[in-house]
């Protein structure tokens, strides 16, 4: 058994990292579970997180948002103040499996043109 969080291996029996306090896996986890992730979206502008999130979710499309909580919390207003790997300001990066990025670029175009994105396919 292993804890997830500091990666330390315990003996059969024991459900409970005592250091951290997580439930432990039978498998260790990847060390960087991110490294595969590649950025498909990055906005500055914070009514669009929840759009981009609806739109992968309704997907079945993995994702990890980054930047977004900074968003949210500073006043930074519409186009942000910071700085961002673009160079447009203080953004939140959508970052997706490599196999699903062309999928997930696709389907949030519409939001990258500023459009209005379309209904996602029904399963």
């Amino acid at each position: 058994m292993y804890c997830p969080d500091c990666r330390a291996e315990y003996r059969e029996g024991i459900a409970t990292c005592p250091d951290c306090e997580v439930q432990l896996v039978a498998e260790m986890p990847p060390e960087n579970p991110d490294a595969d992730l590649v950025p498909v979206f990055e906005t500055a502008d914070v009514s669009l997180l929840p759009i981009v999130k609806s739109l992968l979710d309704s997907a079945g499309i993995p994702y990890v948002a980054q930047g977004e909580e900074a968003l949210s919390v500073l006043p930074v207003g519409r186009w942000g103040a910071g700085i961002s790997q673009s160079g447009r300001g203080l953004a939140a990066t959508f970052r997706v499996e490599e196999g699903r990025a062309k999928e997930a670029a696709e389907l949030l175009r519409p939001l990258a043109d500023g459009e209005s994105p379309a209904e996602p396919e029904e399963a």
